[in-house]
This record gives structure tokens, sequence and C-alpha cells, in this order.
């Protein structure tokens, strides 16, 4: 696992792991999530709930896959109720870094999560890459740094080099950031939005009309690093406001 790259929130896990029995790791498929945690090394037990038996035993017995602790559970929002064990397990005996688990959706917005896990865990988000972290650059966080910095002066704030229209044209996901056709790269982002809308979303939410939401994703998309206001993205769907605020967020 030489070539792995190093993410920012790794240390951000590993203190967490040090504090809190539960720590969970959510973010869209393909940003590395299950590459990070596999990262801390193989003395944990590990369980993917793309796997169909153990989703089974997820939904039979999931006292049984908390049994052998530190444990990491992959995709546990495909077994949402799955939390309501690991509750029970945590209140039985309390022990930092026994659990770690991953989801592609926020379980604190699905709607059949019936226990927040308040107090026994952490909830940590891991966005696709930026140019930074990919390249592995030394004192890439010195930009960010300056911002909280006591004596922060706009004008001496650094610059941070490269190609950001290019970079977000390209965006932060490994598999896309190893191929260096724009053609193919639109390919893997069509097959990755069409397994979304067929596959993920139906699991997540009951959402009548997937063309809508297809829609409504690339309006959302334009207008990243904005305040959302609903109306305005209703009225450029063509869809009412309570159409459009009842339709799930785009991963």
């Amino acid at each position: 696992m030489s070539n792995i790259k190093p993410r920012w929130c790794q240390g951000h896990l590993q203190a967490a792991l040090r504090v809190l029995p539960v720590s969970v790791v959510s973010g869209a498929r393909q940003t590395g999530k299950t590459t990070l945690t596999q990262m801390l090394g193989p003395a944990r037990t590990y369980f993917t709930l793309d796997d169909l038996g153990v989703l089974d035993q997820a939904a039979r017995n999931p006292d049984a896959l908390l049994a052998t602790r530190p444990v990491t559970l992959d995709e546990v929002q495909r077994a949402p109720r799955l939390l309501l064990a690991v509750k029970r397990a945590v209140d039985a005996q309390r022990h930092a870094g026994d659990f770690i688990l991953t989801g592609s959706a926020n379980l604190l917005l699905m709607q059949h999560v019936s226990d927040t896990l308040a107090g026994r865990a952490i909830y940590l988000e891991l966005p696709p890459f930026c140019p930074a972290e990919w390249q592995e650059r030394d004192g890439a966080l010195t930009p960010l740094d300056r911002l909280f910095a006591a004596d922060f002066d706009w004008q001496t704030w650094p610059d941070e080099p490269g190609d950001w229209t290019a970079w977000l044209l390209r965006g932060g996901f490994p598999p896309a950031l190893q191929i260096d056709s724009d053609a193919d790269r639109g390919l893997w982002f069509a097959a990755y939005i069409q397994t979304y809308l067929e596959r993920d979303l139906r699991q997540l939410s009951a959402v009548s009309s997937l063309p809508d939401f297809q829609r409504i994703m690339a309006l959302a998309a334009q207008r990243t690093g904005k305040l959302l206001n609903q109306a305005s993205l209703a009225r450029d769907a063509a869809l009412s406001h309570p159409t459009a605020h009842r339709l799930p967020a785009p991963v």
C-alpha cells in the first residue's frame, strides 16, 4: 500500500479513535473511504455491506458482526438499523476506537436512521482530493492556516498555484484523476452518475422521477460555492418548490 496517498482527514480520524468508541466516515462513493480506513492497519476486522452475505447478517444478527473488536463496517447506509446494535455494544462495553462506520450517505440525514449515536460517535466527512492533497505538496495547508491566524491580512495571503479551472472540471475522484483523456473521463463520470441514480439513490430515497432528479442535480452543480436558493432551483428545473425541497440533496 506504499503508493497510497495520505489524506488530510487521516489525522482527524486517528485522533477520534483515541477518544470516542465510534467514528463515522461519510462521503460520496469513490472518494477513498475504504482505502482510508484500511490504512489504519490489519488489526481491525473489516466487513462491507456491499457483500450480500454480510448485509443479510446485518439484518438477521447484527450483534454477531460486532463481536470482534476493533471492527470497520463499510457502507452502513445499506443497513441503517445496524446503528442500534452499535449503540448496544458501546453501552455494554465502551472502549475508544472500537468501531469505524463508513457510508456514502450522510447518516444523520437518512430517514430510516433511528439513532444518531449522540455522545458515542464523531462524524467525519471525506471529500474528493484537492490539488495539494493529490500532489502531496509539503506546506499545502499554509494558505488555509493563514485564514485563521490572529494577524491575518488578506494582502499577504499566499497564492495557491495551479490551474484551478482545469482542476474543477477534472474533479477530485481518484479514478477520474488517473484518466488523462477528457473524453474517457467524461465516460467515467457518466457511468458514476448512472450508478448513483439507478442504485444508490433508490436505496436512500423514494424518488418518483429520475429525470427530474437528474435535472436538479445538474442545476445544483452549477450553483457550487453559492448559497442554495431552493425557489430559484425549482423554477429553473420547472418543478414546484415542494417537489424540489423533497428531493434528496445530490452527493
